[in-house]
């Protein structure tokens, strides 16, 4: 494969720049754009005379990773009629290390790790460890040459093409209550223009079908670009809509307002965002036009009450970590009246769950005077957590049930886990839509993601469902907790390796090693603090540039949830 510098920057005095178009790989970092965003342009090696059915197929591979032209050079690895045929819209299939490629007659069969899958809207599905991605060429003599004749369905690309080319991106839709926006992520090609054209498309298709019982969006049945388009001019992203947007009562046109802003404020070079209808301005009480990048703060889907701070279970009480120290939480909470060994914080940084030495959980709102409250009987729970409205418990014989602060338990179903597996502990994301899974099932214990279905009426029922895989690495998990709406901090180790925490990306299915201070046990985690760990040593740990520092003396650290 050849690889070379996607844009060159001007150079200085007499030296001269040349783009190659034949030699081995030259690799570099496109410039003028943010390190995040930097990708590697592949420049794809055409079929040379002579070649063998599998160096054909080998060089397909290779030249798929070539967004340009349509895949133009991977095409001519193809017979004309396959090339016709072949759909590079139709998803991708991703593979991991170095592919096995037999020839057998006519055909030649390609064997490798699978690592996952991209749909054609661009949710990244992540595979088992132990997945195989297996597909057939079969190959036809063109002009006394070997070319593929069966084309494959969509695009097969290495994770190394995958982590080059695509990058993660949001569009974002509403939780059920219309308050807090859900990041729907999708893996996108960045080489190319028409990011925002395609960010908005796939938005007003809406969310992808695994989210789309979990989420509600803010577009009118009917309403679609007008034209299929978003053209980004001095920095304001142009978005027409259908004129059927005008229709809309303010309240709607608001939120798909707050949905097409948030989903473009991705863009680097998006600074506002002016929304036509019809070519006609569509007015949203309460927003200038065009809208600038920051607006809608209130919806942010990493949104926490301002001042949120960590928390952490002592023997003389639940305390509050503050700047430069700790402070008891008031109410009978802090007062260590009573020993909590495992914590829960309200969103809203007003009440916190806790279970005790016999198993009780109990609940107390943190002010002067309030007093903690056994809401649930002595058990065998295994993990708790604070969703909207409710503490959720697992129990190792009542399975996740929802416990409201006048003591009532209702089960939540949980359906989609596999025969012989154990729900440990659900943790619920901040805007109530998806929840975190740790399972264990035989030995191992393990982290899924489950999409949570609020049913509307006269008592809101809840059901956790399809559970899916965001991660294949971990082969042991702790404890988990958000991170970010689209991130999670897990306690966890890959293979043999010691417990430490792991950064994991819904969008990406990647985990990224943070370390960790000796015999971790919990974990706790929010957008914009740092994580904490607490250890088997009595103490709570926070990673601060890059490394672990003692905190405070204590157990059980949480933030907000």
């Amino acid at each position: 494969m050849l690889a070379t510098l996607s844009a060159c920057a001007g150079p200085p005095g007499s030296f001269t720049a040349q783009v190659p178009t034949a030699g081995p790989i030259q690799q570099g970092e496109q410039v003028g754009v943010d390190p995040e965003d930097q990708f590697i342009r592949v420049i794809a090696r055409e079929p040379r005379p002579g070649m063998s059915q599998v160096e054909v197929v080998q060089g397909f591979l290779d030249a798929s990773a070539s967004f340009d032209g349509d895949h133009k050079v991977a095409r001519m690895y193809l017979t004309p009629k396959a090339s016709l045929e072949w759909d590079t819209d139709g998803g991708v299939s991703v593979y991991g290390g170095a592919p096995s490629l037999t020839e057998l007659g006519n055909s030649v069969v390609m064997t490798a790790g699978k690592a996952g899958s991209i749909a054609s809207n661009g949710r990244f599905e992540v595979s088992g460890p132990t997945a195989e991605l297996r597909t057939g060429f079969d190959l036809d003599r063109v002009d006394g040459e070997w070319r593929i004749s069966t084309a494959p369905e969509g695009l097969i690309l290495s994770q190394t093409d995958v982590d080059r080319a695509f990058r993660s991106f949001a569009v974002y839709f509403f939780n059920p209550e219309f308050d807090t926006l859900v990041p729907d992520p999708r893996m996108i090609p960045v080489i190319g223009s028409g990011l925002a054209t395609t960010l908005v498309r796939d938005l007003v298709v809406g969310p992808s079908g695994w989210l789309r019982p979990a989420v509600r969006t803010g577009f009118p049945a009917g309403v679609t670009l007008n034209i299929d388009a978003v053209p980004i001019e001095a920095g304001i992203a142009r978005v027409d809509l259908t004129a059927n947007a005008r229709q809309a009562d303010d309240q709607t046109r608001q939120a798909l307002s707050q949905q097409i802003v948030w989903t473009l404020r991705q863009l680097p070079d998006v600074q506002a965002v002016e929304i036509t209808a019809g070519g006609q301005p569509l007015l949203v009480p309460g927003a200038p036009s065009p809208q600038p990048r920051d607006a809608w703060p209130s919806v942010d889907p990493n949104g926490l009450p301002a001042g949120s701070v960590g928390y952490a279970a002592r023997p003389d009480g639940v305390v509050r970590l503050i700047p430069g120290g700790v402070r008891p939480v008031p109410g009978d909470a802090g007062s260590g009246e009573l020993a909590l060994i495992d914590i829960a914080v309200s969103n809203d940084s007003q009440s916190v769950a806790g279970i005790d030495t016999e198993g009780a959980v109990w609940e107390a709102r943190m002010l002067d005077g309030s007093p903690l409250i056994r809401i649930r009987e002595a058990g065998a729970p295994t993990g708790i957590a604070f969703d909207r409205s409710s503490v959720w418990v697992v129990d190792e014989e009542e399975g996740l049930v929802s416990v409201t602060s006048d003591g009532t338990s209702t089960p939540i179903p949980v359906s989609g886990l596999s025969k012989r597996t154990v729900l440990l502990a659900a943790i619920p994301s901040r805007d109530g839509t998806r929840a975190a899974l740790i399972i264990r099932r035989g030995p191992r214990t393990g982290l899924l993601l489950a999409r949570v279905i609020r049913s509307a009426g006269a008592s809101t029922r809840i059901a956790v469902n399809e559970p899916i895989r965001v991660e294949s690495r971990l082969v042991e998990v702790l404890d988990a907790a958000w991170s970010g709406a689209d991130s999670l901090s897990v306690l966890g180790s890959e293979s043999a390796g010691s417990v430490q925490v792991f950064e994991v990306s819904i969008a990406r299915g990647s985990s990224t090693s943070q370390g960790s201070p000796e015999a971790p046990l919990t974990v706790g985690a929010a957008p914009g603090l740092p994580t904490l760990v607490g250890a088997a040593d009595g103490l709570v740990y926070e990673f601060t540039s890059g490394l672990w520092v003692e905190r405070v003396r204590g157990s059980s650290p949480a933030y907000p949830g």
